[in-house]
């Protein structure tokens, strides 16, 4: 790389050399120069930082001849470092003078948004730990018991719990890996295809972080495209998030900086539909009323509530009057209290299919999962 910046100085004038990405980063958003000439092996580059490297300049990567792969980050301009100078700087030439991007992120696969076939489903819920998890795994797993195929996500940067109610011993944190093979242009269907294990017949499962303290490990853009990649398999996909919606980490910094609840704003902003797990007792149902302002700043439009332990002294009737009267829901359903059933289910790391299949609670959530559109991916015709 010194020789062709050695080299590349008697054709065109080299402004910076940087030692890093930060620095980098830092000289572009100063106004430094017109075009970046980077490896792409460069660490901790990404969809990410090139996007922030696209708004202030033109870039084109140079790709090493140790490369291990030849993913181009989705770049319109990538050469290979053994090139001629004379053909580096073309292409430099080219990049500064091509037509202006309307879009400052790099590019994606054509039409990959309309390529989605399925349906994300997220499973939410305000604080107070309402049931979430085992709503989100015990409904995924009656939807594939039912027929469907179906992915099952943890992305609860919280409190990730997936794996142990699933009894899985081996908690590779897929979400994260996930999210750095987009970053680095790599989530192909064998990739994704690895990370998503078949925990039963027609049920894959992407892990969550394993450790909370892993959160700025998933950024927006590599969320983002994770969903992407999952609902072009055509699978209905079940994704557990955490109950904290606020984006104050935009707030906080002058320089883009990882949002601490990017993957539950991620996914119920992609989500087709919202299911959101309250308790039944006034202090759950009240945090879900006043939650639900929020959630129409995220544009959920189909709004699934499903009431979790209920049961004496408060009637269901009653329940159900208190919520649907005050914020508008696509289907709002009971289920009943069986905290003994759920330990017991937790303890095993068994679904309630296998470790109560004739409770009234897994009746109920089989009905929701079965009967319900919730959990209907579109068919192709």
């Amino acid at each position: 790389m010194h020789d062709l910046a050695h080299d590349a100085e008697h054709r065109a004038r080299v402004v910076r050399r940087c030692a890093d990405l930060a620095e980098t980063l830092a000289v572009v958003a100063a106004g430094v120069g017109d075009v970046v000439l980077i490896d792409l092996s460069v660490r901790g580059l990404g969809r990410d930082p090139l996007a922030d490297l696209l708004r202030g300049a033109a870039v084109v990567g140079l790709r090493g001849p140790d490369a291990t792969d030849r993913t181009g980050l989705g770049l319109r301009h990538v050469i290979d470092a053994s090139a001629p100078v004379e053909h580096i700087l073309a292409i430099i030439e080219e990049a500064v003078n091509g037509p202006e991007d309307g879009d400052p992120q790099p590019d994606e696969p054509a039409a990959a948004a309309d390529a989605a076939a399925g349906r994300l489903v997220a499973v939410w819920g305000p604080g107070g730990a309402p049931g979430r998890s085992t709503m989100a795994v015990n409904l995924a797993s009656e939807a594939a018991a039912a027929g469907q195929e179906v992915i099952l996500v943890d992305a609860d940067t919280y409190g990730p719990s997936l794996s142990q109610q699933l009894g899985v011993l081996d908690e590779t944190p897929g979400i994260v890996a996930a999210c750095r093979a987009h970053d680095r242009d790599t989530l192909d269907e064998s990739t994704l295809e690895s990370l998503l294990p078949l925990i039963q017949p027609r049920l894959r499962f992407l892990s969550g972080i394993g450790v909370p303290a892993r959160w700025p490990e998933l950024s927006r853009g590599g969320l983002d495209g994770v969903w992407d990649a999952l609902l072009r398999r055509g699978s209905t996909v079940v994704v557990d998030v955490a109950a904290v919606l606020e984006e104050d980490e935009d707030l906080s910094y002058d320089t883009v900086a990882p949002q601490r609840n990017a993957a539950a704003i991620s996914a119920l902003q992609r989500a087709d539909a919202v299911v959101a797990v309250v308790a039944a007792d006034p202090v759950s149902i009240t945090r879900l009323l006043r939650d639900h302002e929020r959630l129409q700043e995220l544009d959920v439009t189909e709004l699934h509530v499903i009431v979790n332990r209920v049961g004496a002294p408060i009637p269901g009737d009653r329940v159900r009057d208190l919520i649907a009267s005050r914020i508008p829901v696509a289907a709002l359903h009971l289920l009943p209290e069986e905290t003994t059933t759920c330990r017991s289910a937790s303890w095993d790391g068994a679904l309630l299919a296998e470790a109560a299949p004739r409770s009234a609670l897994r009746r109920g959530i089989r009905d929701i999962a079965v009967q319900s559109a919730l959990l209907q991916a579109p068919t192709n015709e």
